[in-house]
């Protein structure tokens, strides 16, 4: 069987590079590794080779010149808030289809598999027939903004434009199969009237091997630069973004340090230039509240730096405010020996066995975080014990081997056609 991985981001498909990337990277790792054909295909970046291969998969990459090919320079919210950015995505993706339908004809594969919807759409409009070889896995973390048709949140503010017309939701009718991350969203598809045999619910995984052998040299220098080895270091490593719950998050600081008088230490991790102006926002509240000695934001960090520095800390918090799926953040940490406590909406619930591995806590609710993450400081034994439980859900659920069989099946499905 030969597979194909058609990727349109603005990050280079690579551990690291972001949650999607990362996770297009690994689904062709694996499969690759059960003796599979796989390619992944994606715009040539600054450093890399048109052809080559890696672990096992084949890349093929093409220039562009039309958006940064630089990986995750350019920031696809920032692009399309102006009509000359939001030009330049559109040329971009129908640029990017013409060219991967190019390459698709010239060579023949059993199965495309994509992951953003905007070149899939122009790629099956201009070839028609790939429609039946098409998985399209939904990587959605806002479901309310991206599908409001499906999801039905009446006060989700989507724009106007998705009201009217869905990428995700158009892609979702013309192709093969749909992968989701969990059982919610598929229930919504089925209540929208999709036929069940054409939605498969898997998860993101997770290569524990990572988390197994590091360099103790970057493990130094993490924790030198953030870690507190006298207080409980509590970890948030996603973009700095309002969804996110980064205020819930930093308010429940502000409870812990003011109000209980814990002397706790938050390292917020994550890009912070997709919305610039609420992070300002967000460190203006943490010097209003004199928690500048116990909140750090580290800004990016490279994956080896990230992996440490999950390695190093004590507790992990994911406050999501809407709809997301399987968070790779979550597993990462879970991967680490984390406890987890995180809000009880969209997949979370699937990573985060309320009471086993961590806590599920209210979206916008600071003083529930709050509590949360004070019986884990002051719980020695529990906070290790869930930590060890956070492994093991891992482990027997989201490893990447047994995710790939997952995404195998449906391959086998779509062949069978």
């Amino acid at each position: 069987m030969r597979i194909i991985h058609v990727y349109d981001g603005h990050e280079r498909v690579f551990p690291g590079e972001g949650s999607v990337p990362t996770v297009v990277y690994y689904i062709a790792k694996y499969t690759a590794k059960k003796g599979y054909d796989v390619t992944v295909l994606e715009r040539k970046w600054v450093g890399t080779d048109y052809e080559e291969g890696i672990d096992g998969i084949k890349f093929v990459r093409f220039d562009l010149n039309i958006c940064s090919n630089v990986s995750n320079k350019e920031v696809v919210y920032d692009l399309v808030r102006k009509p000359s950015g939001v030009l330049r995505f559109v040329l971009d993706r129908i640029v990017f289809a013409l060219k991967a339908n190019k390459y698709l004809k010239q060579n023949d594969f059993d199965v495309v598999h994509v992951h953003l919807p905007f070149a899939a759409n122009v790629l099956i409009n201009i070839n028609k027939k790939l429609r039946d070889k098409v998985v399209y896995t939904a990587h959605i973390g806002q479901e309310e903004l991206r599908i409001p048709q499906v999801v039905k949140v009446k006060s989700a503010g989507a724009p106007i434009p998705f009201k009217i017309y869905s990428p995700d939701l158009y892609l979702f009718k013309r192709v093969s199969k749909i992968t989701v991350m969990h059982d919610n969203l598929a229930s919504k598809l089925f209540e929208y009237g999709f036929e069940k045999s054409k939605i498969h619910v898997i998860p993101h995984g997770i290569d524990l091997t990572e988390f197994d052998t590091i360099d103790t040299t970057k493990l130094s220098e993490v924790r030198e630069k953030y870690i507190d080895k006298s207080k409980i270091n509590v970890l948030f490593a996603t973009t700095l973004t309002p969804h996110k719950g980064v205020i819930p998050l930093i308010k429940a600081a502000n409870i812990l340090i003011n109000e209980y008088n814990l002397d706790v230490k938050f390292i917020l991790s994550g890009r912070t230039d997709i919305n610039p102006k609420f992070v300002e926002e967000v460190k203006q509240f943490i010097k209003s509240n004199d928690l500048d000695g116990n909140v750090t934001i580290t800004g990016f960090l490279s994956y080896d730096e990230l992996k440490a520095l999950y390695l190093l800390s004590d507790i992990f918090v994911y406050p999501l405010l809407g709809y997301g799926g399987v968070a790779m953040c979550i597993l990462e940490a879970m991967a680490a020996r984390l406890p987890i406590i995180a809000t009880n909406i969209g997949g979370l619930s699937m990573q985060v066995r309320d009471g086993w591995n961590g806590f599920l806590v209210e979206p916008r609710n600071e003083k529930q975080l709050a509590d949360k993450i004070k019986y884990l400081v002051e719980n020695d034994e529990i906070r290790k014990e869930m930590g060890g439980n956070s492994r093991k859900i891992v482990e027997k659920e989201f490893s990447w081997e047994n995710i790939a069989d997952k995404y195998v099946e449906v391959y086998k499905e779509v062949l069978s056609r």
